[in-house]
C-alpha cells in the first residue's frame, strides 16, 4: 500500500498489496483513494482508466467531459466516470472545487457503478448529496500508511461502507444475490448500455435466443417491448440532459444513441408532444 502527500492540496492513498489483476476478479475492490484542493483552472486528462472513478465535490464547481459531452459540477454534486472512456476535468477559474475520490474495480463493479447512475438526471452525475460525511470516510483511507493484510481488508470494509451509504442515502435497491430471469438481465443489459446504437437481433445473438422469442420473453416480463424500453431510457435520459445542461440537440442525441438527430427529435416530439427546443424553453419558464 502506499500513501502520498503532495503538499497542502493533494493527499493520495493506493493499495499496492495486490495486483489490478488480482483486485479485477475480486466482487469490488478498492485501487486508490484522495482529497485534493485544485487550483483554478486546474485540468486532469483527457486520460482513459482501466477501473471505475468516483468523485465526491466538496467546495466549488468545475467541468466534466466524457467522450465529448460535457456537464457542469458542483459542491455537492458526485461525478462519476466509467472505466474505458476518455475523461477530462477542470477546476473553476474563479472557485476552483475541493473533491475527494475512490477508484475501484472488480467483477460487478460496474453493475454497482451504473446502478448509481440509473436514475440520474446527468448520465454521470448524482446531484444534492450529503458530501460531507463521505468527506470523514475518505479520510479513514488516508489515515491507513502501513504494507499490511489488515489494512488491506480495511480499506475494502471502507469502500463497501461507503457504498452502502450511497444506496442507503438514495435509496438503490440492487441485490446482487437475486438469481436474474433471461428477461431481467436484457433489461440490465439494456440500463447499462441504453448510449450506443443497439439492434435488437445483436442484443438477441448475445444472449443466444432469437430475436422475437426475446420480444416475447421480454414482453411477458415486463408489458413493454425490449425496442419500446430502450427508446424510452433514451428518451428519459435525453429529457434530463435537456433540463440540466445547455448542450446542443445533436450532441443529446449522440449521447444517448441516435445516429441521427432528426430522428432524435421526431421521437422525442412524439413523446413528449414538443420539440426538445421546446421541451428546454418550456423547463427554463418553469425554473423562472
Amino acid at each position: 500500500m502506499e500513501k502520498t502527500n503532495l503538499g497542502d492540496h493533494m493527499k493520495e492513498y493506493k493499495e499496492r498489496i495486490h495486483s489490478k489483476t488480482y483486485k479485477a476478479n475480486t466482487d469490488l475492490s478498492l485501487y486508490s483513494a484522495g482529497i485534493e484542493q485544485c487550483k483554478c483552472e486546474y485540468t486532469y486528462g483527457p486520460i482513459v482508466r482501466s477501473y471505475y472513478v468516483m468523485h465526491f465535490v466538496f467546495s466549488g464547481k468545475g467541468q466534466l467531459t466524457i467522450n465529448e459531452h460535457s456537464f457542469d459540477v458542483k459542491t455537492g454534486d458526485i461525478f462519476l466516470i466509467p472505466a474505458n472512456k476518455v475523461a477530462t476535468y477542470q477546476a473553476d477559474k474563479n472557485h476552483p472545487w475541493k473533491y475527494g475520490w475512490v477508484n475501484f474495480l472488480g467483477i460487478n463493479a460496474e453493475q454497482y457503478f451504473y446502478s448509481l447512475t440509473k436514475d440520474t438526471h446527468d448520465q454521470y452525475i448524482i446531484h444534492n448529496v450529503a458530501v460531507n460525511q463521505y468527506y470523514k470516510q475518505i479520510e479513514r483511507l488516508l489515515d491507513l500508511s502501513f504494507n499490511t493484510d489488515a489494512e488491506y481488508f480495511e480499506s475494502n470494509s471502507i469502500l463497501l461502507h461507503i457504498f452502502a451509504m450511497l444506496y442507503e442515502e438514495l435509496n438503490i435497491h440492487f441485490n446482487n444475490n437475486v438469481k436474474y430471469s433471461l428477461a431481467e438481465e436484457i433489461r440490465l443489459y439494456l440500463d447499462l448500455n441504453y448510449q450506443y446504437n443497439l439492434k435488437m437481433s445483436e442484443i438477441a445473438d448475445k444472449f443466444g435466443i432469437h430475436a422475437n422469442y426475446m420480444t416475447r420473453l421480454f414482453h411477458q416480463k415486463f408489458d413493454i417491448s425490449p425496442k419500446q424500453y430502450l427508446l424510452s431510457i433514451k428518451l428519459k435520459k435525453a429529457a434530463g440532459l435537456l433540463q440540466s445542461t445547455n448542450l446542443p440537440v445533436s450532441t443529446i442525441a449522440a449521447s444517448v444513441g441516435f445516429i441521427d438527430a432528426l430522428a432524435f427529435s421526431k421521437k422525442f416530439s412524439k413523446t413528449y408532444h414538443c420539440s426538445p427546443t421546446q421541451y428546454r424553453k418550456q423547463t427554463d419558464e418553469k425554473k423562472n
